[in-house]
């Protein structure tokens, strides 16, 4: 009796467990590829907060600007001008630097000919004056 249960039960385990299961992985690894390259991860436009917005509900131009400290020679000394404010000392650059507005940050332009004290002076100006974002700008030799 035992024998023939140990005859019967791989009859029926082959005739139960003789699913293909080859192929639905297949299909399965398919649709799994089709839905990751079709989804779209990106968050919509219209959906991304509007950092640039004010109270006002606008954004003026010289909100967006970057605060411009051109360096220049005048003989052989380096002098600092933002727009028609012209100084020739990093004290006076960086008590001019106090009063303008910090967020947009500032870049320092200079000639090709200025040395580059002048150019790390007017960097450090401007830290020291609180601004976040500094950069240097070289000059295109024009």
């Amino acid at each position: 009796m035992t024998r023939a249960r140990a005859l019967k039960s791989p009859r029926r385990s082959a005739r139960l467990g003789a699913l293909p299961l080859t192929s639905m992985i297949d299909v399965v690894f398919l649709l799994l590829i089709f839905f990751l390259v079709t989804a779209n991860f990106a968050q919509d436009e219209h959906k991304l907060p509007a950092t640039l917005q004010t109270e006002g509900g606008g954004v003026r131009s010289s909100d967006l600007q970057p605060q411009i400290v051109q360096i220049r020679l005048q003989g052989n000394e380096p002098i600092f001008v933002i727009g028609e404010v012209a100084v020739r000392d990093r004290q006076s650059l960086e008590a001019l630097l106090k009063n303008l507005p910090k967020e947009p940050g500032i870049a320092i332009k200079s000639d090709p000919d200025v040395p580059i004290s002048a150019i790390a002076a007017a960097l450090q100006a401007a830290r020291n004056a609180g601004f976040q974002k500094r950069s240097y700008v070289p000059s295109d030799g024009t």
